[in-house]
C-alpha cells in the first residue's frame, strides 16, 4: 500500500500538471481527446465524396480500385468503407488519410503504413474468429 502510495501521488500530480495550459489571466485545460486532424480527415472524405458522386451506394469494391479486405462483401457500401476508414480507423489511430495513403492516388500502395494497416486488420480477424 506504502509503494502505491508513493508512487501513485507523484504521478497523478505530474499527469494533471501537464494537462493544464497556464496563460497570463486565465488557466485552460487541456482536452485528453482532443482530434486534431478531423479537419483534415473530413476535408480528404469529401474531396473522395465529390469524386465518387452518384456511387455512395454502390459496393465499395466495385467503387474503389485495390480494395483487398472487403473484396466480395455484400452491402459494403463505399459511403461505409469511407466513413469506417474516417472515423473507425483514421480517428481510431490519430492518424490522418495521408498516414497510410498518398492523396489523389488512394488506391497506390506507395506507403509501408498501408500494407501495416492491412495486417492489423488481419490480425484483428484472427482474434475475433478464435475468441
Amino acid at each position: 500500500m506504502k509503494k502505491i502510495w508513493l508512487i501513485g501521488v507523484p504521478l497523478v500530480a505530474v499527469i494533471s500538471f501537464f494537462s493544464v495550459s497556464f496563460a497570463p489571466g486565465k488557466v485552460i485545460t487541456a482536452s485528453p481527446c482532443s482530434d486534431t486532424l478531423e479537419e483534415e480527415r473530413n476535408r480528404y472524405m469529401n474531396e473522395v465524396l465529390q469524386a465518387i458522386k452518384g456511387k455512395e451506394k454502390m459496393n465499395a469494391d466495385s467503387v474503389f480500385k485495390n480494395i483487398q479486405l472487403f473484396k466480395g462483401t455484400k452491402n459494403f457500401t463505399a459511403e461505409h468503407f469511407l466513413l469506417m476508414m474516417n472515423i473507425g480507423w483514421g480517428k481510431g489511430l490519430g492518424v490522418s488519410c495521408t498516414y497510410c495513403h498518398v492523396p489523389g492516388k488512394w488506391d497506390s500502395d506507395e506507403k509501408r503504413t498501408k500494407d501495416i494497416g492491412r495486417e492489423m486488420y488481419g490480425i484483428r480477424q484472427m482474434v475475433n474468429d478464435k475468441l
